[in-house]
């Protein structure tokens, strides 16, 4: 962590900088079961969609503002990743972006390393393997799967996007009357 938080400082000293949490999640219109309760000798049934769907979000969590940027893919792939990049770049076209992820394959893959060879506009900075403890948009996807979800089972993955895109705006206007606390005493040193 020290190295990352060292090199954005540095580079933060030669352009504007901006910083996202990076990763991406799977969501389908399934039941999302984590736990509950019922009376005794009684049995819970959790209605199942007749047909399942999926869909893959990528999200970026910025640093600054604690805004969450996402992007609804079918699958997650270097190519669909390297669009969302682009989506990031034209919200933020004068920053130098600068990408906190783990080390997915689709984050590594020969075309994700030949698009940073091709575009001075965007760092990839990679965690540390197995340490999801680091990156605070993972604390983020689970508070956000146990809101949509809930105790609740949709019919079509458009369903659920749906009610994904309303959280978020929630989140964004601080609407929300269970909110989401991220620790950020990692990073304290370049906000």
């Amino acid at each position: 962590m020290a190295e990352i938080v060292a090199t954005i400082g540095v580079r933060q000293a030669q352009q504007p900088v901006e910083v996202f949490f990076i990763d991406e999640s799977h969501f389908t219109n399934e039941p999302y079961v984590q736990r509950g309760w019922c009376r005794k000798g009684q049995q819970v049934k959790v209605p199942t969609p007749t047909r399942r769907q999926s869909a893959t979000l990528f999200g970026a969590l910025h640093l600054r503002t604690q805004r969450f940027y996402w992007k609804r893919a079918t699958r997650g792939t270097s190519k669909l990743f390297l669009e969302f990049l682009h989506q990031l770049h034209q919200r933020f076209p004068e920053a130098l972006l600068i990408l906190i992820l783990d080390n997915a394959t689709i984050h590594r893959s020969l075309a994700v390393k030949r698009f940073l060879t091709q575009h001075d506009w965007v760092v990839l900075e990679h965690l540390a393997p197995y340490s999801p403890e680091f990156n605070p948009i993972e604390r983020f996807w689970q508070w956000l799967k146990a809101k949509v979800y809930g105790a609740t089972a949709f019919a079509t993955i458009d369903d659920v996007i749906n009610r994904v895109r309303q959280l978020v705006w929630h989140y964004h206007e601080g609407w929300l009357t269970s909110t989401i606390h991220f620790d950020f005493t990692d990073y304290q040193s370049i906000l």
